[in-house]
């Protein structure tokens, strides 16, 4: 029997490990029902832990000082009255919780795929080898280990290409992108070069449609007996870079191919928890080819919540053995926006005569959601803009950008 959400039992303390956007907006859709949320993080400057719904919990970095930071999590979570659950939203937590379940299962309850899956799913390659043997279409792709395997699929190459990383939270504290456009075999074999002297492993991917279009994610949380929830599928509209980016303004919108290819992927690896799979579709073979799938929440999560499909409340009621909120479905047409991070996509985009200001404003104009600002709960904005300086630095770095890298790859639509 299905209970509202009103009739939940929030007594228990909900860990959210992760407090850039993705982390607060999981606190937020669990605060708005007064449960309570300790925010982790070891960055003490990150805008969500100054949220109104968060007690913050800093704690040593999970990638450089993995025990010491399982261990900060289980001292702090001896300190509550009531067991606590935990929630992983980055790929470093989600490997630190998986790699130390069983010292932080004493504490907390939690939900994660079996350790083999979180490896494979964190881990591109082997993501996409689950992909395959799951009958999941995938992009064209390369796994070189080294430049002597780069130098031996020279000849089996497309330009351009797109180099992306086999662990994406390395890479991006490294690069700051999410990887590189090349153009022949010289500029793929200097990027290669650059990845594996920093001892970072890379793919080399072919291109899949028109960059920065069609791109979809299905949503789901998969509670500990299998069972799935309603999915939550929504579109990005615009990224930040344009091409190969995060989604700064999306969407909710159904998708019924989408959703049938995610939920069977996650059904057919025993996914457990909530998973957020993105695909973009292939004109040439009218099909969708999975891009990556995230074994956590996604970034711009609270678009589900408002849209009327709250999964991490939803989670909250599998981790505490209660039946879960009503849910049918979602809303279409919720949009979410990270206003700086677009701003940074207007500027590239008018460059290239493919956005004017104008269109720009009506694109996001009150829009139902967005990735710091909350009524409410201003703090996190006022950080994130830092009194309206972060706003002045990304204008006048994107105004002074010599080459737009992302700009590489044109495309003339027919």
């Amino acid at each position: 029997m299905r209970s509202d959400a009103a009739r939940l039992d929030t007594g228990r303390a909900a860990f959210v490990l992760n407090m850039d956007a993705n982390g607060l907006g999981v606190s937020r859709s669990l605060g708005w029902h007064g449960i309570k949320v300790v925010g982790a993080d070891f960055r003490p400057s990150i805008a969500g832990l100054r949220s109104r719904y968060v007690r913050p919990l800093l704690t040593p970095d999970p990638v450089k000082e993995p025990e010491a930071a399982a261990e900060s999590l289980q001292e702090a979570a001896s300190e509550m009255g009531q067991r606590p659950v935990l929630m992983a939203c980055s790929d470093a937590y989600v490997l630190l919780v998986s790699r130390h379940r069983q010292a932080l299962s004493r504490h907390f309850d939690f939900s994660t795929p079996p350790e083999s899956v979180v490896e494979s799913v964190v881990n591109k390659r082997m993501q996409y080898e689950l992909a395959e043997r799951s009958g999941i279409p995938i992009p064209r792709t390369m796994f070189p280990r080294n430049l002597s395997e780069l130098d031996e699929v020279r000849g089996d190459m497309t330009y351009p290409a797109f180099i992306k990383p086999l662990y994406s939270h390395l890479w991006s504290s490294r690069f700051g992108n999410k990887g590189f456009i090349v153009n022949d075999f010289q500029e793929l074999r200097s990027h290669m070069t650059a990845a594996f002297e920093v001892g970072l492993e890379a793919m080399v991917q072919a291109i899949v449609g028109e960059p920065g279009r069609d791109l979809y994610q299905v949503c789901a949380h998969i509670d500990r007996q299998g069972r799935a929830s309603p999915p939550f599928v929504w579109r990005k509209v615009r990224q930040s870079p344009p091409n190969f980016g995060v989604a700064s303004l999306a969407v909710s919108e159904h998708n019924d191919r989408v959703q049938a290819l995610g939920l069977r992927f996650l059904e057919s690896i025993s996914y457990r928890g909530v998973g957020a799979a993105e695909f973009k579709y292939d004109p040439e073979a009218d099909l969708y080819r999975l891009i990556e799938l995230n074994c956590r929440t996604w970034m711009q999560n609270a678009m589900c919540t408002v849209a009327g499909l709250n999964l991490p409340l939803i989670q909250y009621a599998d981790l505490t053995d209660q039946a879960p909120p009503s849910a049918e479905g979602f809303r279409d047409g919720v949009r979410w926006w990270d206003g700086l991070a677009d701003l940074d996509s207007l500027i590239r985009m008018r460059r290239r005569g493919e956005l004017s200001t104008s269109a720009w404003i009506r694109s996001w104009l009150g829009c139902d959601c967005q990735a710091f600002y909350s009524r409410g709960d201003l703090r996190p904005a006022l950080k994130r803009i830092g009194g309206g300086v972060e706003v002045m630095k990304t204008l006048v770095h994107a105004l002074r950008r010599d080459v737009d890298e992302d700009a590489k790859v044109t495309w003339h639509r027919t």
